[in-house]
């Protein structure tokens, strides 16, 4: 405006000709000719109104949320999408998408919404992408969206992210990506392996329950991951969920008896601890055999033994042939008790396993008529080795 030479350049928020009547599109150039000739047509930039779209990044506060952590195969997981207009003026014709996991699926006709009745309840689907549009939003309107995902049959234990974010009509973004993430676990019915068994008292000594042997109560028994079960007044136990074994190749499964929980006297008459081949889903069992053993003590010291050798004294070896006839009279357990004094605690370590063994040769030559359980223990007359 200051000079007769030259059209300036100047910024304005409504259109500077007047022969545009309200309503009409006011036309524009995107290229021009610059030059040193008269005509104006070719060497000015005047009324060229260059429509420039505002910014919109964090236009739309959005946010993701899911009631639910854990879930399971074939599970209903519902979400609630929530949208607010940031921006100073109106917002029309954008567009919400939801992206979902692989291996969920949406659910035809969940979804809900208070858009007003010109967005269609049910988004558009497009493989994983669920799309709401078009959506006007007053300034600092507040939306939502509400919805339910499957999740499918083929999916495995792991963390699963849904995203979502709204788009303009360019499909730009307009918002941050909200997120919400649930984590699939194994199934209590079809993944998980049960583990159930009883603790009986095995009077006949051979690793089954027979009839008029009952359950013994109290017992603990415990997993490898720290489970604990104890039995009822009936000798039962359940451990649910024990664990879940491998989907393709199953899993290794270890029980162990805590026989510092059984009565008084009472010995195992089964394997402890006790392994048993884990599939999903199939419940496994495990039963343990107890009862009252007769216990055949052998105390000894260093007087059976040759001066500071393993080597037993010739007399001795007659009272080993009438322990052996002892413990064949009928099952039992051998105690062997070593009392100790001024002896090198190796020698003593020593002693006690050479009788052990002997004793064990002895018996097979006996042919005794079950395993014979050898247990051991060492007592010091001063209290511990010198």
């Amino acid at each position: 405006p200051d000079t007769t030479d030259y059209c300036e350049i100047s910024t304005s928020s409504v259109p500077q000709d007047s022969s545009v009547a309200p309503g009409e599109e006011t036309l524009y150039y995107l290229t021009m000719i610059l030059d040193d000739g008269l005509n104006p047509v070719e060497s000015q930039a005047f009324n060229n109104h260059i429509p420039v779209d505002p910014v919109l990044n964090g236009a739309v506060s959005i946010r993701k949320t899911s009631p639910l952590i854990n879930v399971t195969k074939g599970q209903l997981v519902p979400y609630t999408i929530t949208l607010s207009n940031q921006y100073s003026a109106p917002l029309y014709d954008i567009s919400i998408v939801d992206t979902f996991p692989a291996g969920f699926k949406y659910v035809e006709g969940s979804a809900r919404h208070n858009l007003g009745d010109s967005v269609s309840k049910e988004p558009v689907v497009n493989g994983r992408q669920l799309t709401w549009k078009p959506i006007d939003l007053a300034f600092d309107q507040e939306a939502t969206i509400q919805m339910l995902l499957i999740v499918g049959a083929g999916v495995s234990e792991d963390k699963y992210v849904n995203r979502v974010h709204a788009e303009n009509s360019a499909g730009v973004a307009i918002s941050a990506t909200a997120t919400a993430t649930v984590r699939v676990i194994p199934d209590p019915t079809f993944d998980c392996t049960d583990v159930i068994g009883k603790v009986f008292d095995d009077r006949n000594l051979n690793g089954q329950q027979d009839a008029g042997e009952s359950g013994l109560p109290g017992v603990q028994v415990v997993t490898a991951r720290g489970l604990i079960a104890t039995t009822d007044p009936h000798g039962r136990y359940h451990i649910t969920c024990a664990m879940v074994p491998d989907q393709d190749r199953g899993s290794n499964f270890i029980l162990k008896l805590d026989d510092n929980t059984l009565p008084t006297g009472y010995r195992l008459t089964t394997e402890n601890p006790r392994v048993q081949r884990a599939t999903r889903g199939k419940m496994m069992k495990f039963n343990f055999g107890a009862t009252i053993h007769r216990v055949v003590g052998l105390d000894f010291a260093d007087g059976v033994f040759e001066p500071d050798t393993t080597v037993l004294r010739v007399q001795w070896h007659a009272k080993l042939r009438v322990l052996v006839e002892e413990l064949k009279r009928s099952t039992a357990i051998l105690r062997l008790s070593y009392l100790a004094d001024v002896e090198r605690e190796g020698l003593v370590r020593d002693r006690v396993e050479a009788l052990r063994r002997e004793i064990s040769r002895l018996w097979d030559l006996a042919d005794g008529d079950y395993p014979l359980t050898v247990e051991t223990e060492v007592f010091w007359r001063r209290g511990g080795p010198r």
